[in-house]
């Protein structure tokens, strides 16, 4: 293992890891809707499509049903009365409980105040793309951006088309940072592209030879 790696590995060790409930997303975003209003699946299905909460959790019927079903095993929803309309297949409708709205509103405190220890695909492909040649990397890099230029202009006609629909900007919120830190990406991602085609980027990696009191004090304390 080169030094620069366990360095890295170090750094991530004594990295504090957060205590919030293990929740899915989409586990939060039902607790959210009952918390709303008693609703059958389907609907708070719907209703996440039309809030467009679909562009930040994994949304199916399969795992929605799975994470209902989890859900009121835990207490922290119950089933109440059925529903139907003409000749579809009753709907059992979903009440949230007093222990469910009490994790929800300690999840989301959990979840705003403390960073999460997060591992994005984008940041491994940044770990290792010294495997690539320089012209490869910053091709890639370009496509990238181009891609989330696209992204940005796609969330930003979905905001303002919410906006219009009446909805307001604390319903939105969480689209608005989606498209900040789109937008702060593409714009690294330019920055570092340019460096590499410019050569201010030493496509070398490693710890220089002249940091050897560095590698000699961490290969030390790792073991």
């Amino acid at each position: 293992m080169t030094p620069y790696i366990r360095l890295h590995i170090l750094h991530l060790k004594y990295m504090p890891e957060p205590e919030a409930e293990t929740l899915s997303p989409l586990a939060l975003s039902i607790l959210e809707l009952l918390d709303e209003r008693p609703m059958h699946p389907y609907e708070m299905s719907s209703t996440m499509r039309i809030r467009h909460q679909d562009e930040f959790i994994r949304l199916n019927f399969g795992t929605l049903y799975h994470t209902v079903d989890m859900l009121e095993r835990n207490g922290w929803i119950v089933s109440g009365e059925r529903e139907k309309e003409g000749r579809r297949p009753e709907r059992t409708i979903y009440k949230l409980t007093e222990p469910g709205r009490e994790v929800l509103s300690r999840t989301l405190g959990e979840l705003l105040r403390k960073p999460m220890r997060e591992y994005p695909h984008f940041v491994a492909g940044l770990m290792f793309m010294h495997h690539l040649s320089a012209s490869e990397a910053a091709g890639h890099l370009n496509e990238r951006a181009s891609l989330l230029d696209a992204l940005v202009t796609k969330f930003e006609h979905v905001l303002d088309e919410l906006h219009k629909q009446g909805l307001s900007r604390l319903t939105l919120i969480e689209m608005e940072h989606k498209i900040a830190m789109l937008d702060a990406e593409r714009k690294w991602v330019r920055k570092v592209e340019k460096e590499i085609i410019d050569g201010k980027l030493e496509w070398k990696a490693g710890i220089d030879a002249s940091h050897a009191t560095l590698r000699r004090s961490h290969g030390e304390s790792t073991h």
